[in-house]
Parts: structure tokens; C-alpha cells; sequence
């Protein structure tokens, strides 16, 4: 089993006596894993999870390590070992953190820069961020990909939630025994996660017959089933809405309507997609049934 040493220092009065409450500890650590977790979807997606354990502690800090978990038993392993597997776990394990630190100290430079107005690959492999000060920075891609995944960034929030508490000034990490990021209370406002914008994907129009299950005027929308789902549209036929309103258009509970419908589909800012659906126009209106029709025969 692969496994890497990585080390969190919560410092500030609050810690003078190696105390910390476990309800600002534990969602920090549990972000810090989940981060890590997005970082290999990333980048390994079909390699086995990651887990974080906690090692042992000292004042002021918790040593933290990063523990590839895979649950092979113990045979596996060793083939593992002897094909190199082990090796490329261990490799992989120093990728994600150095990702890792490389992601929070582009998330601290764009707070400071804001708008990016321009990015480019380099030969290196990176990718150059040019800032509308002009400013650039060169960052690995997988570090940029990461400070653009919208579930990374919410665990980095909480990963520094603790410095919104008063004594605990500031969050450092370390890799390879070396200080390689520091994150200060001042530094906390950096980590808000972007609102995401409705993003629109498709717009169709169909001919298509819908059945009415609820004529609703307060809201301007009916409620239809298609035969196999329901779901509400706006008409925007004012002749039809005309119609109705003078009682010119009467409605059985089986009743049909042929209609020129539009559908508009977008996902929303937490990634669902949402259709909106709108009558343009009724083509028709078939009346339900109100009595058996029997073949009686040709009449005479």
C-alpha cells in the first residue's frame, strides 16, 4: 500500500495548549480528503480511492497522512510490487499533492488579479494565465483543472473554514517535511466559491399532442402529460388564451391538445439539467371521449 507523509499546522492563541474543537477539525479534514479525491478523478479517475488518516500529532499541529486505500489483499500486493504498480501508487500520491499546493496558490493569485483575459500552453507542458493587469503566471494544467472544479473548490473553502474562528490565524501545509503553502485569515476570502451561471444547451420545436391534467390561470402555466411524463408550460397562443378566458374553449378531463411546443433545456448553477417547456401554438383540440363507439354495422 502506497502511502505519503503530508502535514497540516492549524497555528494561532487558540492552540497555545494543542487544542482544537472537533467541530472545526473534522469538516476541515474530511475536505481535505474529498480534495484530494477530486484531484485523482482528475487525473486517475479509474485508479483505486484515496483516504486520508490521520498519523499522530503535535503541538499545534496535525500530521496527516495520504494513504492510498485499495483493499487488495495481501497477494495482489506483492505482484504489484514486483510489476512496479507500487511505485507508480507512490509516484501518483506526489502528483496530487503537488497539485494540490499548486491549485491553492493559484486560487491566492487570482484573488488578487481577478480576470483572467487570456491562457495559453506552454512548451513546458504548463499553462501560462495572462491577468488583465497584464501579470502572468505559469501553472501544470492539472493544478489549473483542479481550481476550476466547482466541488474542489467548495472542500478548499471548508479545508480553511477554521480560520474563521477567532485565535486560529492561519492553516500551513507541508510536503516532504517542507513548508510549501501558507494560507493566513487574511487570506480566507480568496477561497469563496464562484457562482456557476445557468448554462443553456438546447432549444427544439415539435408538433406534438399533450393531454390537459390542470388548467392553471394564476401562474400561466397548465399541466400536461405526454403520455409517459407530466410537466407544466406557459402557453403564449393569445388566441387560444382569448378563447378561454370568454368560455369560447370548454375542457373535459380527458381532452387533448395538438400544439407547436417548444423545449428549452439549460443546466442550472448546481449542474442539473432543467427543461422549460411553451405552447406557441394550439393546432388543435380533440375532446375526450364521452361514449363508447360500437361498431354496429353498416346501415342499411
Amino acid at each position: 500500500m502506497a502511502k505519503y507523509d503530508f502535514s497540516v499546522h492549524y497555528y494561532g492563541n487558540a492552540l497555545e495548549d494543542n487544542r482544537i474543537p472537533v467541530k472545526e477539525l473534522a469538516p476541515s479534514l474530511l475536505a481535505l480528503s474529498e480534495a484530494f479525491q477530486e484531484i485523482q478523478k482528475i487525473t486517475h479517475p479509474y485508479e483505486e480511492p484515496l483516504s486520508l488518516d490521520i498519523k499522530a500529532t503535535e503541538k499545534g499541529s496535525f500530521i496527516v497522512d495520504l494513504i492510498l486505500a485499495n483493499g487488495r489483499d495481501l497477494v495482489t500486493q506483492l505482484i504489484d510490487f514486483l510489476n512496479g504498480d507500487e511505485s507508480n501508487a507512490l509516484s501518483n500520491l506526489t502528483t496530487y499533492v503537488s497539485i494540490f499546493v499548486g491549485a491553492i496558490g493559484f486560487v491566492k493569485t487570482l484573488h488578487h488579479h481577478q480576470k483572467i483575459v487570456k491562457n495559453e500552453k506552454t512548451e513546458e507542458g504548463k499553462v501560462k494565465v495572462t491577468f488583465q493587469d497584464q501579470t502572468s503566471i505559469e501553472i501544470p494544467k492539472e493544478s489549473l483543472d483542479a481550481a476550476k472544479n466547482i466541488e474542489f473548490r467548495k472542500n478548499l473553502k471548508e479545508i480553511i473554514k477554521p480560520l474563521c474562528s477567532d485565535g486560529i490565524d492561519g492553516i500551513d501545509f507541508y510536503h516532504k517535511k517542507e513548508e510549501t503553502i501558507k494560507i493566513e485569515k487574511k487570506d480566507s476570502g480568496a477561497f469563496e466559491v464562484p457562482e456557476i451561471e445557468a448554462k443553456e444547451l438546447e432549444t427544439t420545436e415539435s408538433e406534438v399532442y399533450l393531454q390537459i391534467i390542470n388548467v392553471a390561470f394564476e401562474h400561466g402555466k397548465w399541466r400536461f402529460s405526454n403520455g409517459s411524463n407530466t410537466f407544466y408550460a406557459s402557453i403564449e397562443d393569445e388566441n387560444f388564451i382569448d378563447a378561454v378566458k370568454k368560455n369560447e374553449q370548454q375542457f373535459g378531463s380527458t381532452d387533448t391538445l395538438k400544439v407547436r411546443l417548444r423545449t428549452s433545456q439549460s443546466l442550472d448553477k448546481d449542474g442539473k439539467l432543467k427543461s422549460d417547456f411553451t405552447i406557441l401554438k394550439v393546432l388543435d383540440h380533440v375532446k375526450g371521449p364521452k361514449q363508447l363507439e360500437l361498431d354496429l354495422g353498416d346501415k342499411d
